[in-house]
């Protein structure tokens, strides 16, 4: 045997026992394990490392609901992310004995596992400490788990391990994924993964009221410019997006079409209004979409695939709609809340919010007269112009934040509430919102399910005994739920004793039953939600100032509105209708900018000003581009009379005819007169058309006239032009010589013609042959 063969076969060996020894090491590493009450504290006194490679993904807990003699069933996924292996891992369930018996309680809980601080916890507060929990059950992974590899783990705990001495309990669950490397074994701390979640526990003996919970999800458009104006593979590509397979409103549609949901629905998902010759000119919604527009003025129809996208989307809704509770939102959303501030009364939302709904006329029934204002306090002050904004038929209900409410002896509220003036109320529930809200992740959907359920009982816990208790759950406008994780949300849900599915009318029925909120003594506060005081609401989750807290879901970033946006609107309204009033295919010129204008009041725009920007940008320059392409041709023109007729051309560039042009000339000098200004204009496309224009001198000299074109509503076209007119005026004594020269003309040539008369008759050779004289 060779001296290099020999080093192999040593270096093999010595690779082979110092593998072994790391394995015994890891096997020996002691993980206790118990099933008896026992702080969690024993089992898990290691030091944990300051960033983990191990990450958790919980699949499933089957079932979700602990109830006597039922083991449960934990599955999940674990990843090794560090760079290098993790020996004998081992996953096992850690289980509180005793119930969360506050929603704080279990906000801390759920938040505790994260570096994040909790939604209830100030940054500068000490981390709530872990409840007691129990090791109740374990499974081995195996020897090895590899740098960047992922395997699949099951637990069961033992219907024994699961405490049902209360009627109900939540239950905190924390899962841990538990191995060693080769520094975790020289510093004696395992490598550790864990998550948070809860498991709600009942007893046999029922000894508490259902709470009814309904929920509220909006179906708006995604908040993208290229959605509006005219035909365009960009503007295709965005509805495309939006509406179709794996946009979010498919997404949305399919998690919760199989559930008793309201759907608040912007009819501006069903597409801007078709143009017809009989439209008004509100650039409203119609109650039918067509299929056939053109992408440019003067271009042959052709099928438009946002029309046949929306009017699929519109047949979907319509069949899910006996499932469901409808409600229409004005047309684009409106931001009630920035539009009550900057412009109260404002009537580019007046007109949103009085126009007929598509959605009535496409769907069916659906109620129109409810407000939900982005923001999620309602005040007095708000509320007025809210009833002022819907007009007749009035505002009949609003939704609101329940955290804005006065609670009861400290408790969360119901959601059938009544404002202090007497508007009934829907309120939402900030924190169940905010779980809903989290469906939106796939990965994390069995800790959003076993959140929401906890939250839930946690709030059962807080008047157990009370009848008819209620709870709104309600969707952020920009909503992503899964859809697989939905369904399994929806039927977690279903199956949960304490909860009872309900609907938006019954809620608003019970609200009409409910007294007005009593504002607290104190001094009014026009800032306040309900009313009439400065200070606070007592509840779980008090606001501040009479605020909503910065943890409700439903509040949207920052409005891009302005006051000079908003009054910039009209204008802009106006140019539009007088662009599209020269063009032949006016109606849809008219219709797509005259909606995106419309769209800029949205609440879906909230912290994107620079989308509001972008549809300002390009409805300027759509109407730029026609108004550019419509010219005065300069000129400079001598005129010699006093009257006469004076030419002015003008020139159309656009590839399509134009009419009701209107032609104006201004003389900047006195010296010249306009008779009467020319009538509307029709010019040819391509092509230039002369002007006779009817003038009269006064005085001798240079006058430029100033030539400016508009449409009928008197938007200007192109850029003002000038034409010079040098003006000669001609005087009387001009036609006194004229005169003269005539009659010297005239006597000349009846001389002429005189003389030669005579001349030729006296010659012999002029006599006529054959007569004698």
């Amino acid at each position: 045997m060779t001296g290099r063969h020999l080093a192999e076969r040593v270096f093999r060996r010595a690779a082979s026992a110092t593998l072994l020894a790391f394995s015994v090491l890891s096997i020996l590493a002691p993980v206790p394990l118990s099933v008896a009450a026992a702080p969690a504290a024993n089992a898990v006194s290691a030091p944990v490392a300051a960033s983990s490679p191990l990450t958790i993904s919980l699949t499933t807990i089957s079932p979700t609901v602990a109830v006597p003699r039922a083991p449960i069933t934990i599955t999940g996924v674990v990843r090794n992310g560090g760079r290098v292996p993790i020996a004998s891992p081992v996953a096992r369930a850690l289980l509180g004995q005793r119930s969360l018996t506050s929603r704080q309680a279990v906000s801390a809980w759920a938040d505790s596992s994260s570096d994040q601080t909790p939604s209830d916890q100030s940054p500068s507060d000490p981390p709530p400490a872990d409840p007691p929990l129990a090791d109740v059950a374990r499974a081995s992974l195996g020897k090895i788990l590899a740098p960047g590899s992922a395997t699949k783990f099951t637990i069961t705990i033992p219907a024994t391990a699961i405490s049902h001495r209360e009627s109900f309990a939540v239950l905190p669950l924390r899962v841990e994924i538990v191995g060693t490397t080769p520094t975790t074994q020289t510093t004696q701390a395992p490598e550790r993964g864990d998550v948070h979640t809860f498991l709600p526990a009942l007893a046999t003996i029922k000894a508490y009221e259902p709470l009814s919970v309904a929920w509220l999800v909006p179906l708006t458009l995604d908040p993208d410019p290229a959605l509006h104006g005219m035909n365009s593979p960009a503007r295709n590509a965005a509805w495309a997006n939006t509406l179709g397979p794996g946009s979010r409103l498919d997404r949305l549609i399919q998690g919760t079409e199989g559930a008793q949901v309201t759907w608040a629905i912007d009819p501006a998902i069903l597409g801007p209004r078709q143009p017809s010759r009989d439209a008004d000119t509100t650039g409203g919604p119609s109650p039918k979409p067509s299929a056939s527009v053109s992408s440019t003025p003067g271009t042959t129809a052709t099928p438009d695939p946002v029309a046949e996208a929306t009017t699929a989307l519109s047949r979907r809704l319509k069949a899910a709609a006996p499932r469901h509770t409808l409600w229409a939102l004005p047309y684009a959303d409106p931001d009630f809340s920035a539009l009550s501030v900057l412009a109260p009364g404002n009537p580019v939302l007046t007109a949103l919010i009085s126009r007929p709904s598509t959605l009535v006329a496409a769907l069916g029934p659906a109620r129109t007269d409810i407000a939900w204002p982005v923001e999620g306090t309602l005040t007095p002050k708000s509320e007025a112009e809210l009833q002022r904004a819907f007009g007749a038929p009035r505002m009949s209900a609003a939704v609101t934040s329940a955290s804005t409410l006065a609670g009861r002896n400290g408790s969360s509220g119901d959601a059938s509430r009544k404002s202090s003036t007497g508007l009934p109320l829907l309120a939402y529930d900030e924190a169940l919102s905010r779980t809903f809200a989290r469906t939106a992740a796939k990965t994390d959907g069995t800790l959003t399910i076993q959140r929401f359920l906890a939250d839930s009982m946690a709030l059962l816990g807080e008047r157990p005994g009370t009848p008819d208790r209620s709870l709104l759950v309600a969707a952020p406008r920009t909503f992503a739920g899964d859809p697989a994780v939905l369904r399994s949300f929806f039927t977690a849900v279903a199956k949960a004793p304490w909860l009872s599915t309900t609907t938006t009318s019954q809620l608003l029925e019970a609200s009409a039953q409910t007294l007005p909120e009593i504002p607290d003594v104190g001094t009014t506060d026009s800032t306040s939600p309900t009313g009439s005081t400065a200070s606070p609401p007592p509840g779980p989750t008090p606001p501040s100032g009479g605020k909503p807290a910065a943890s409700d879901p439903l509040r949207a970033r920052k409005s891009p509105l302005t006051s000079g946006r908003l009054e910039a609107i009209p204008g802009t309204l106006s140019a539009i209708t007088g662009i599209a009033s020269i063009l032949d295919d006016a109606q849809l010129f008219r219709v797509r900018w005259s909606d995106a204008q419309y769209q800029l009041v949205s609440a879906r725009w909230r912290g994107r000003p620079n989308d509001l920007t972008a549809i300002e940008a390009a409805t300027t320059a759509a109407t730029s581009a026609i108004s550019r392409s419509i010219n005065v041709a300069p000129s400079s023109v001598n005129f010699f009379a006093d009257k006469g007729v004076l030419q002015v051309t003008v020139v159309n560039t656009l590839a399509v005819p134009i009419h009701d042009v209107h032609l104006t000339l201004n003389p900047a000098q006195p010296r010249l007169r306009i008779e009467q200004q020319p009538g509307a204009l029709r010019i040819g496309a391509k092509s230039r058309t002369n002007v006779p224009l009817r003038v009269t001198s006064i005085a001798a000299g240079l006058v430029p006239i100033e030539a400016v074109l508009t449409t009928r509503n008197g938007t200007p076209l192109g850029q003002s032009a000038s034409v010079d007119v040098r003006v000669q005026p001609t005087a009387t004594w001009i036609y006194w010589v004229l005169g003269g020269l005539a009659g010297v003309v005239l006597v000349l040539g009846t001389y002429r013609s005189l003389r030669r008369g005579s001349t030729r008759g006296s010659r012999p050779e002029a006599q006529t042959p054959g007569f004698d004289d």
